[in-house]
């Protein structure tokens, strides 16, 4: 569906350029107006895209999410559209971090976490996905206290274990690649401070 390229700490797709000038609801195309349920599925995905560069996380999410909305119900084959959630979990995931509460960021991370495993389950391949996974639960294991070494270890081997996913795969992720070998140089510089 796009090229991928990654924006720090977390992926997304940055592409596309919209042409022409989309108001919230409707398009105007030629002489013929027509609503948003009409518009091509590439066109909302668009929409998200410039939204999402452009920093309006909301108007991205609400997009992505129509962008679901229109293809469950023509019944598109989500292995076509992982981009999306990875998308939205990094949206998700930024929003996390920016958060004022624990409480908050912890819920980001979740909704991040969950929308880059539906990314992963639809296509395993994306490799930024598996990185992202491992930037979240690096995170989770930050908030973890001295006294939860058996937890920390846990979450690194996670981590790692998705870095090593992201390695494994056959693809010219680039960035992906990049970041997965150090983090898992990160990692294993960590477990061994642990032990």
């Amino acid at each position: 569906m796009s090229e991928q390229r990654s924006s720090r700490p977390y992926h997304c797709i940055h592409q596309l350029d919209m042409s022409g000038d989309d108001n919230d609801n409707d398009v105007v195309s030629g002489s013929s107006h027509f609503s948003m349920e009409e518009v091509p599925l590439n066109q909302i995905f668009q929409k998200a895209v410039v939204l999402q560069r452009m920093g309006d996380r909301t108007g991205a999410l609400r997009e992505y999410n129509h962008f679901l909305q229109v293809a469950e119900t023509h019944d598109v084959d989500p292995v076509l559209y992982a981009e999306v959630y990875a998308n939205m979990a990094a949206i998700y995931a930024m929003q996390g971090k920016g958060a004022s509460d624990v409480v908050d960021s912890k819920e980001m991370r979740v909704k991040a976490k969950d929308s880059f495993q539906q990314a992963l389950k639809y296509r395993p391949s994306l490799g930024s996905a598996w990185v992202n996974l491992a930037l979240l639960q690096l995170a989770e294991g930050k908030e973890l206290g001295a006294h939860e070494q058996e937890k920390v270890k846990r979450v690194l081997k996670e981590a790692r274990s998705c870095c090593e996913r992201a390695l494994g795969l056959d693809n010219d992720d680039e960035r992906s690649r990049s970041l997965a070998n150090k983090l898992i140089g990160d990692i294993d510089t960590m477990l061994k401070q642990i032990k």
